[in-house]
C-alpha cells in the first residue's frame, strides 16, 4: 500500500490554487473542494443560509435569495468577533 500524502492549499485569490489542484488531479490526485462545498450548503433554501441570515441579518441576502457575498464579508470580516463559532 503506498502512503497518502494529505496537502493543503490555501491562498489568495489569484494565486494559482486552481492551477495546482488541475495539476495534481493529472497526476492522480484527489481534491476536496471546500469552496465547492460550501457553495453548496449556501444555496438558496439550504439550511446553512437561514442560519447565516439569522446571524447577520436579511441584508445578505439578494433579492433572489442567494447569498450576497460581499455583503458577507463586508459584515463579518472587519469584526473579528464575528468570524468566531457561536456556542
Amino acid at each position: 500500500m503506498r502512503p497518502v500524502i494529505l496537502v493543503g492549499l490555501t491562498g489568495g485569490i489569484g494565486s494559482g490554487k486552481s492551477t495546482v489542484c488541475e495539476l495534481l488531479v493529472a497526476r492522480g490526485a484527489v481534491v476536496i473542494d471546500s469552496d465547492a462545498i460550501v457553495r453548496d450548503l449556501q444555496q438558496p433554501g439550504a439550511p446553512l443560509l437561514s442560519t447565516l441570515a439569522a446571524r447577520f441579518g436579511n441584508e445578505i441576502i439578494t433579492p433572489e435569495g442567494a447569498l450576497d457575498r460581499q455583503a458577507l464579508a463586508d459584515k463579518v470580516f472587519p469584526d473579528p468577533e464575528a468570524v468566531k463559532v457561536p456556542r
